[in-house]
């Protein structure tokens, strides 16, 4: 079941972040800080740690989360930066630096407000340039963060498995993890591809970004194994050209693993299963042999669904390894 934005059960006077699981300070034994308002003082804002690591961003009042999110950088430049885009912004904000800054300004744009601007308080020399708009009320937003010292595959592994587990007790993703979105505004594309997003209008039909969340999958066997995550995955087969061409035409998910170790490299997702595996089939992979396996899907998916299933193998996977597959994130620094 896909959470409500504006479901609100639970009286905001009485929320106790040690009574929902994804709130608290221990969460999946990670050092969590108090939760700091995107409008904190710059002093209040100093909870957050000028280390690496992972982060969580939630509204006041509400039970559930709305981003989980992980950085090389320093975590407090992160989000003070984030915070500042988010506040001075008049319009959406471009996909990069921050991935999520469209879709939080989105749900930010939608939520009443007292009419007071609400931007950080006592920010940097320079954070609102002369001549800028006001910064917009911030509707609550507020982040909790958790330093991690390990490489950037470690800390993209342990993002997959945070969502993983989140979904697994709240039962949905995050509102703006996994490419998902407001259903009533299109997202701005990069700076440099120039594409500025903004809400639809009255006569154009929802972001199919804005869909569903699907259920989590129960998690269940042993990664590779035939039914691994309650899926039917087929035999392995070895990734050449001839073999990839016989897997599913449509949307499906997938695993590589090495042929001589059966270790498991890399889990993916597409909608065009056949034609991925068929890239991936002409790459070198240092030379060694490798083999796939894939689980077919019915009826109609869309995107964000794909990625979220995903992401419930591939935290499962860390889960159970405490490491992401080899090949999964190899470039991420």
């Amino acid at each position: 079941m896909s959470p409500d934005p504006d479901h609100l059960p639970h009286d905001p006077e009485a929320l106790d972040p040690e009574d929902i699981l994804w709130f608290s300070y221990d969460w999946c034994s990670l050092p969590w800080t108090p939760w700091v308002s995107f409008s904190a003082t710059k002093e209040e804002f100093r909870e957050i740690p000028k280390e690496p690591g992972l982060y969580r961003i939630r509204e006041a009042g509400k039970d559930f989360l709305m981003y989980i999110g992980e950085t090389r950088r320093p975590l407090h430049q992160r989000l003070h930066e984030l915070r500042i885009e988010l506040a001075r912004a008049d319009r959406m904000p471009w996909s990069d630096p921050h991935a999520e800054a469209p879709a939080l300004w989105a749900y930010q744009s939608e939520r009443p407000h007292d009419g007071k601007v609400e931007g950080p308080q006592d920010s940097c020399p320079g954070d609102s340039p002369e001549g800028e708009p006001a910064p917009a009320p911030l509707s609550g937003y507020e982040c909790s963060a958790a330093p991690l010292d390990a490489s950037g595959a470690g800390r993209r592994g342990m993002e997959s498995f945070l969502i993983y587990r989140y979904r697994q007790e709240y039962g949905a993703s995050p509102l703006c993890n996994l490419g998902r979105f407001h259903p009533r505004y299109r997202s701005s594309g990069t700076r440099n591809g120039g594409f500025r997003g903004g809400k639809l209008g009255e006569e154009q039909k929802d972001n199919p970004a804005g869909g569903p969340s699907l259920l989590p999958l129960v998690a269940a066997g042993t990664p590779g194994a035939a039914g691994w995550m309650g899926l039917s995955w087929s035999g392995r087969e070895p990734l050449v050209e001839e073999k990839c061409r016989d897997a599913p035409a449509g949307a499906g998910l997938f695993i590589l693993s090495d042929a001589a170790s059966q270790e498991i490299l890399y889990i993916g997702q597409s909608g065009h299963c056949a034609d991925r595996l068929l890239e991936f089939s002409r790459k070198p992979w240092d030379g060694r042999e490798l083999q796939f396996s894939f689980h077919r899907m019915e009826g109609a998916v869309l995107p964000h669904q794909l990625r979220e299933l995903e992401t419930d193998l591939l935290g499962n996977f860390f889960g159970q390894y405490r490491k992401a597959p080899e090949y999964q994130f190899r470039n991420s620094r």
